[in-house]
């Protein structure tokens, strides 16, 4: 099955009741964007092997040569 991410912005008052909405859809799973940057940051990799200077050239890489 091919799924799809989306990125909705509700009104703070209106997030409530529209989360409950969702709920009654099986196929739909809500996950918060803290939810995402902590699902993200756990499954990084560790101990990558870059130097800052590895980094500084990939950053200017696609910045000026593109």
């Amino acid at each position: 099955m091919k799924t799809e991410k989306l990125i909705l912005t509700v009104e703070s008052r209106k997030k409530r009741i529209f989360l409950q909405m969702l709920s009654l859809f099986d196929f739909v799973k809500v996950e918060s964007i803290s939810q995402l940057i902590q699902r993200f940051v756990k499954n990084a990799p560790q101990n990558v092997p870059l130097t800052e200077d590895d980094i500084m050239e990939e950053v200017y890489a696609v910045r000026y040569k593109k």
